[in-house]
């Protein structure tokens, strides 16, 4: 299938052709004799959304993928409505070059394996502990034998109290650059066995965040490690937030039954993602406070697994002070993900007769 593209930069194109797909770049729209039983991909600065239903008229025998380029989480929830009673794909804005060709496999229904090593944590709300789950992964992992990096990626809390010597944002021009090397990786901050990049301590540059820039960045880190664990944080309004949803080999998000609020337009979004409930296991963090809804209702209602139930502490330093039964359940589970990653051997299953 021939893909006409109308408005889409060059970088992106040129993604796609390497992805194996056809392009034919316009510089105006095509004739509909043109594009019968292909693809027209258009963007949304050069076809507004109140020209979509006479796009879809005039495109009968077309497939049609709507790229919205208009940035921010609440403004185009309604336009993909839009988009899907007209019988339009929709790509919301921030999608990187990749995530734009997994939506065209995705459409074109081609199966093709390609195993990460990116374990993504979100947060349902602020001070949940993302942060302090993220770490405790990260440090069980390494403890099973594996070379892991742990990226600090909420902008808006570097996730360490004190300011080193580098950080996201000290990293950010070699970022930019396309210039990062082993040895930056090798330079992370030594934690209990992992390494860690601590997050943005430049508040003011959070919106200056481009989402290559921070795709970049995890691609490099995979390189450089056999496990790639990142902290995106509970705010959904960053470059990095919306990559590690797309990019996240694993989902895992920390959240607690207080926040079944918070968790609904969480859900919302990620829909507009092509993400859907299974795609995420969550972490109920103090499980043992007491609320009106129970763990077992929040899956009940909203889909997903519980992969782990944490226990309230006082406040602690840096790492959860975790009893022995409580470590053992964790690396039961740290090792299923390092088998979904390819990285362990599956364990034998004991039968009802052995």
């Amino acid at each position: 299938m021939k893909i006409f593209s109308f408005g889409m930069d060059q970088l992106t194109i040129n993604e796609i052709k390497l992805a194996g797909f056809t392009v034919v770049t316009q510089n105006v729209l095509p004739e509909p004799s043109q594009t019968q039983g292909q693809m027209l991909m258009v963007t949304s600065e050069q076809v507004p959304v109140t020209a979509l239903s006479e796009l879809r008229q005039g495109y009968p025998n077309s497939s049609i993928l709507y790229v919205y380029r208009q940035k921010g989480v609440r403004s185009y929830q309604a336009i993909h409505m839009f988009c899907e009673s007209l019988g339009i794909f929709f790509i919301p804005p921030r999608s990187t070059s990749s995530a734009i060709v997994e939506k065209l496999r995705y459409i074109l229904e081609e199966e093709r394996e390609e195993r990460g090593n990116l374990v993504g944590f979100f947060g349902s709300g602020p001070g949940i502990g993302c942060t302090s789950v993220a770490k405790l992964f990260a440090r069980r992992i390494a403890a099973a034998g594996q070379r892991v990096i742990l990226l600090g990626l909420d902008l808006y809390d570097p996730g360490f109290d004190r300011q080193t010597a580098v950080s996201l944002d000290r990293l950010r021009p070699r970022m930019t650059g396309k210039m990062l090397q082993s040895a930056d990786f090798e330079g992370l901050v030594k934690q209990e066995g992992y390494a860690y990049l601590p997050g943005n301590f430049d508040y003011l540059s959070v919106q200056d965040y481009q989402e290559e820039e921070i795709e970049y960045l995890l691609a490099q880190a995979a390189g450089n490690a056999d496990v790639v664990v990142a902290d995106f944080g509970s705010i959904p309004e960053s470059a990095a937030w919306y990559v590690g949803m797309q990019k996240s080999a694993l989902r895992l998000i920390v959240t607690h039954p207080r926040h079944e609020y918070r968790l609904q337009p969480l859900m919302e979004l990620a829909g507009h993602m092509d993400l859907y409930p299974q795609d995420f296991q969550w972490i109920i963090n103090r499980s043992n406070v007491e609320e009106m809804t129970s763990p077992k209702n929040l899956v009940l209602r909203f889909g997903s697994e519980i992969l782990l139930e944490l226990p309230y502490y006082q406040p602690f330093q840096d790492s959860l002070p975790l009893g022995k039964r409580e470590l053992q359940h964790i690396d039961d589970k740290v090792h299923a993900l390092l088998v979904s990653l390819g990285l362990a051997p599956e364990a034998r299953k004991k039968g009802i007769f052995q």
